[in-house]
């Protein structure tokens, strides 16, 4: 089994980029591109932060208006209300992202799929395809999450949003939240059972 792992990389891989990378069956491939997607995801969740940061950096309220989000301080345009709801979001979404699309895929998924094959000594992950299709469904979901539900703006703890319990939103972003976490177990029970097979 081990021989097979290390005799499998010798030949140059001609593939296309897109074939290589988004119809890729290779456990390292897919590590990589589960890094690479969390850490797109960090980077717009730490842009969250940054955004609160900015808003706690000095008394007063700056930039988060209900005249409108701003860039620029307050002070230089003008009259600016106290926007709580939008202050809601960002700690809403940004424990939800960092929690199931940046540290769970990039442990599990990331890391998980380069290193777990190499230190069993396994040429591959037990179910490629499967692991494959996890990969596809956690981007897709994490584009939802990203561009949908920030859209419809649940306003809850993330620990709330977890347990299930929304309070004071819209339906659609209620339904638009569960589906996406519930998509991202989807992901996470497919890339377990590759892994339990594996092993």
């Amino acid at each position: 089994m081990a021989d097979a792992a290390i005799h499998s990389h010798e030949h140059e891989d001609n593939r296309g980029f897109f074939t290589r990378w988004f119809m890729s069956t290779n456990h390292k491939d897919i590590g990589i591109l589960y890094l690479i997607i969390s850490a797109f995801v960090g980077l717009m969740s730490v842009s969250f932060t940054v955004y609160m940061r900015l808003e706690l950096m000095e008394p007063g309220v700056q930039y988060m208006c209900l005249e409108g989000a701003r860039l620029l301080s307050a002070a230089a345009e003008g009259e600016c209300t106290p926007n709580g709801h939008l202050w809601n979001v960002m700690i809403t979404y940004h424990g939800v992202l960092m929690m199931f699309f940046v540290v769970i895929p990039a442990l599990f998924g990331g890391f998980g799929n380069y290193f777990m094959p190499l230190q069993i000594g396994a040429p591959d992950m037990a179910f490629p395809r499967m692991n494959n299709l996890s990969l596809g469904f956690m981007s897709l979901v994490s584009h939802l999450v990203l561009f949908r539900c920030c859209h419809l703006a649940v306003t809850t703890s993330w620990a709330r949003v977890l347990a299930g319990y929304f309070m004071h939103h819209c339906r659609p972003a209620k339904q638009a939240c569960r589906w996406t976490l519930r998509s991202s177990r989807f992901t996470s029970r497919a890339l377990r059972r590759s892994w339990v097979r594996s092993t």
